[in-house]
């Protein structure tokens, strides 16, 4: 697989909800190929608390998804993320990281339109990778946040350190790779 470099053994890995809805359920074979690699390479996997909290109090119809995120948090591999804002820079990185959006999006959304959970992932990585983590991987599928999270995390520092990747082609190779 091509995008095993950019996420070493023992890594951090940050998995933003639209990744989380790509992979579908546990007997989905995107679920079960992320599920492999993950435990295979010995990642620890988190999801931000905002976005478990966004599906866990969710209407009804984001039943489902909260299924998931309790069958990933049983098997293991899966835990909540929490963004310490009051370490130094993590709030800068996220507003950096909405600005870069910003600025990126002009044509398509107003700043109010930026998904809040984008922007902390952004500040979640840099939190882990000046705290501790040897290396963290990004999982998102929007290409404006791929870009400004990256181009934030290397601007403050930590882009030897973390890979922003997309994940639904990610999700996409593993299967290939697994089944194909």
């Amino acid at each position: 697989m091509s995008r095993e470099p950019e996420i070493p053994p023992k890594s951090t890995a940050i998995i933003d909800s639209s990744v989380l809805f790509a992979m579908g359920g546990p007997d989905n074979e995107k679920y079960s190929a992320f599920e492999e690699f993950v435990t295979g390479r010995g990642l620890t996997v988190k999801v931000p608390e905002q976005v478990a909290e966004e599906l866990g109090e969710g209407p009804d119809a984001y039943v489902y998804q909260r299924e998931r995120l309790q069958a990933a948090q049983n098997a293991g591999w899966l835990e909540s993320g929490r963004i310490d804002f009051s370490k130094p820079r993590v709030s800068e990185v996220v507003d950096k990281t909405r600005e870069r959006m910003a600025t990126l999006s002009a044509d398509d959304v107003t700043e109010d339109e930026i998904e809040r959970t984008d922007t902390v992932l952004a500040g979640l990585a840099y939190q882990y990778a000046t705290g501790g983590a040897s290396n963290v991987a990004i999982f998102v599928s929007d290409r404006i946040a791929e870009q400004a999270i990256g181009d934030v995390l290397a601007a403050v520092d930590v882009g030897d350190t973390t890979a922003v990747i997309e994940g639904r082609a990610f999700l996409e190779e593993l299967v290939a790779d697994q089944f194909g």
